[in-house]
């Protein structure tokens, strides 16, 4: 199961870091940061780069929370587990982390890819493969010139709005 540790923002990597020194290896299978792939459009040309997808939080996988919880306490560069009641924390719920399994699609670097998509003259999406194939229905704001698109989804206690690339054709 999937558990989400809200940090410092800009610091993701630190924490993240901090908890594979300090949280024995055998009591988790991973710790993690999401990305996403963006576009930066400079001098009309688009260049991919790599950004937190949740900002502020990092995720670990573990069968034995409670063992963790009481690990993480030794590091300081974590300020809370979410959803954290007495000595216990809860789990991302299981629809959330299919949702975002789902956008990684077996990303082996926790990376949401650009999705391929095609417009037509009015800058309409009128096909999708990729992570946002299946959210389309969800797009709450386009901007297509800059390569991205918001979907509005309920995760961690709350809704949230989720930015994801576009890779057009002839990008």
């Amino acid at each position: 199961m999937w558990y989400a540790i809200q940090t410092i923002t800009g610091n993701e990597e630190e924490a993240a870091e901090g908890i594979k020194k300090m949280v024995d290896a055998e009591s988790y299978e991973d710790c993690f940061l999401l990305k996403r792939e963006a576009v930066w459009r400079i001098q009309g040309i688009c260049r991919v780069h790599v950004e937190r997808l949740f900002p502020g939080y990092v995720f670990i996988s573990t069968q034995h929370p409670k063992e963790v919880y009481q690990q993480l306490k030794r590091v300081s560069s974590y300020t809370k587990v979410l959803g954290k009641e007495g000595e216990e924390f809860y789990p991302v719920s299981k629809e959330e982390e299919e949702f975002l399994k789902d956008l990684l699609n077996g990303d082996e670097d926790y990376t949401v890819r650009l999705s391929p998509a095609e417009v037509d003259e009015q800058r309409n999406i009128i096909a999708c493969k990729g992570p946002l194939q299946k959210y389309l229905d969800r797009v709450v704001k386009k901007r297509i010139r800059l390569r991205y698109v918001i979907i509005r989804v309920h995760l961690f206690g709350r809704d949230r709005e989720i930015l994801m690339g576009l890779r057009l054709n002839g990008d």
